[in-house]
């Protein structure tokens, strides 16, 4: 299965469960467009100028639009942050319990539901028991709402939510979970630090989890949202938490060096999943004046050990070449171009040759953001390499979109 097939917009059902909750608290449904979009518009003002921190002596961000638009957004991207690690089977629910998920500023717990779809996805069945942890207890409590509405849709994984009012800091005492996961969270954590101070800061708050938090075999996931800043910030971490030892990162990278993002200004690496928001919502998407095109968002999933989604692949040889594209294709007369993430920790601009094209290359005409890819020498032979050191495909080489098809 495609890894991407794990991650689907929210289903017409939900609009009611959402509309529900909003009218317990008398404010608009997501058929109120003007007034709804209105609130969305307010609350992507504050997250975008940085305004969505530290709940404690700011003005509360318009709850009506997280419970309308922003947990429909989100939901996909719990999914799409896990995906790997479903669809690899290092994710699943354990036998004989539940499985459990400790959610870090969650909120309304949509990164929660979103692992569940995805598990869900794949055909798993039992019960999932979730810890939301949160500072802001009026999200916590609409979170519980949205749960309590959804009882009734059908579903082969039962979801319970617990919720605790409790700030995030290093240190903290939270139980162990099979998977830790935090929903832009470190975007949202110390504003007021410098770049560096803010960088080992969340390598500890990080580190601790890894140790304190994520039972033995399990994940934690961390999404961000898709913007340089922060996204450069993400792989800041990673690169500090790598150096110091004690992590492993499981996706998106296929290596465990420096991030090559940083040898280029400005350069980020992050996802944009062709999932679009339901219909239902696009017409408040578009009274807010923002995209409802696509699923874009940063993360990072580590582990304190083995396996990584490298280790899923064929083992390296001169035959063949690992990679994760990082960019869409870049079409123009007679070839087609991407960048990739190599697994020997580059950052390339490759290109394929339109009169190179074979039926065996021709996965590559279809790649997206994204995917990882094994290019691999006809027959796995390491004479004939697949790729040149212009970055050139050659005319035998073979396209494999691994793990999941070839």
């Amino acid at each position: 299965m495609l890894p991407t097939q794990l991650v689907r917009p929210l289903e017409a059902a939900w609009q009611e469960i959402l509309d529900g909750v909003l009218r317990a608290r008398s404010a608009p449904v997501t058929s109120d467009v003007a007034k709804l979009g209105a609130k969305v518009a307010e609350l992507s003002k504050a997250y975008n100028a940085g305004l969505a921190g530290d709940a404690r002596g700011r003005a509360p961000l318009p709850l009506e639009a997280r419970i309308g638009f922003s947990f429909a957004r989100d939901v996909p991207k719990g999914a799409g942050a896990v995906r790997e690690l479903v669809a690899t089977g290092t994710l699943a629910m354990p036998e004989g319990r539940a499985l459990r998920i400790l959610d870090l500023g969650a909120g309304l717990g949509a990164m929660s539901w979103g692992i569940a779809r995805a598990l869900e996805a794949v055909g798993a069945r039992g019960q999932i028991e979730t810890l939301l942890v949160d500072e802001d207890e009026a999200a916590l409590a609409a979170g519980k709402a949205i749960a309590a509405k959804a009882k009734g849709l059908p579903s082969a994984i039962e979801l319970g939510l617990e919720t605790r009012v409790q700030r995030l800091a290093p240190g903290m005492r939270v139980p162990s979970a099979d998977v830790v996961v935090m929903g832009q969270v470190l975007s949202e954590l110390d504003l007021a630090l410098g770049e560096q101070e803010r960088v080992e800061k969340h390598v500890a708050l990080l580190s601790d989890l890894l140790r304190t938090a994520v039972a033995p075999g399990g994940s934690l996931v961390v999404v961000e949202p898709a913007l340089r800043d922060r996204t450069r910030h993400l792989h800041a971490v990673r690169d500090r938490l790598l150096a110091q030892g004690g992590a492993s990162v499981f996706a998106p990278c296929l290596h465990a060096l420096a991030c090559p993002a940083f040898a280029v200004e400005g350069e980020w690496c992050h996802e944009d999943v062709l999932i679009d928001l339901p219909e239902w919502l696009v017409p408040v998407a578009r009274a807010a004046g923002l995209r409802w095109q696509g699923l874009t968002f940063s993360y990072l999933v580590l582990r304190t050990g083995a396996p990584t989604l490298a280790g899923k692949l064929p083992e390296p040889a001169p035959s063949r070449v690992h990679l994760r594209v990082i960019s869409d294709l870049l079409r123009s007369k007679g070839k087609t171009e991407l960048f990739a993430c190599t697994s020997t920790g580059e950052r390339v601009r490759m290109r394929h040759l339109d009169r190179d094209v074979t039926e065996a290359s021709a996965p590559w005409e279809e790649l997206h953001r994204g995917d990882v890819v094994t290019l691999r020498a006809a027959g796995d032979v390491a004479s004939d390499p697949p790729v040149d050191e212009r970055g050139r495909l050659s005319r035998s080489v073979e396209v494999d979109v691994w793990p999941f098809r070839k």
